[in-house]
């Protein structure tokens, strides 16, 4: 039976939101990333209360699936409701080369994301920049999620623990979180 509410966390550019979308296409979830509930415009964050009362509004609902790398009250709620957790632990050296291709793809095409905001080849060398910020967090994240959702758990959550790429699909189709794989069939040859 695949769980009503789902969270996907991990460290920035870890796949939270691509894997999100996928399991949500699959499985007819309403997906809720939680970064578009916490950014204003302007890359200015919404006030604290108005995130947690975003964040406890969608999460009562009664399915979802929400991606997010956010701690405090809205990662409590979040894990608090949620049938399940997927992790996604993976490494720097996995992560940093998605953040650095995801963020020029941005920049390039002009992708819009939360808020109206977009990230622009200016915002990508200022100080507070995502290509800075997210390798410079990446093991405070991995720690918050450990402690979290290790072996000595907080929370009574069953916990899809993932710490390698390539055994995320391939898990997640196991557990019919994504569509079966399709494999192509070579044609006979006569002789």
């Amino acid at each position: 039976m695949i769980p009503k509410r789902i969270a996907v966390v991990g460290p920035v550019a870890s796949g939270k939101s691509t894997i999100a979308a996928e399991i949500a296409g699959h499985t007819g979830l309403p997906h809720l990333d939680l970064d578009s509930l916490f950014w204003g415009a302007g890359w200015t964050p919404v006030d604290p209360m108005i995130f947690q009362n975003r964040a406890r509004d969608v999460l009562c609902a009664e399915s979802w699936i929400a991606d997010g790398n956010y701690g405090g009250p809205v990662g409590e709620m979040l894990l608090g409701h949620a049938e399940l957790a997927i992790w996604l632990d993976l490494p720097l050296r996995t992560c940093l080369p998605r953040l650095l291709k995801r963020s020029f793809r941005r920049a390039a095409r002009g992708e819009e994301l939360f808020a109206g905001n977009q990230e622009t080849f200016r915002h990508l060398v200022a100080r507070d920049s995502i290509l800075l910020w997210g390798p410079a967090h990446h093991r405070q994240h991995r720690r918050r999620w450990r402690h979290h959702l290790g072996p000595d758990k907080p929370h009574g959550l069953p916990v899809l623990h993932l710490t390698t790429s390539t055994t995320v699909a391939p898990t997640l189709r196991d557990m019919r979180l994504l569509p079966a794989a399709t494999r192509a069939v070579a044609p006979c040859r006569t002789l």
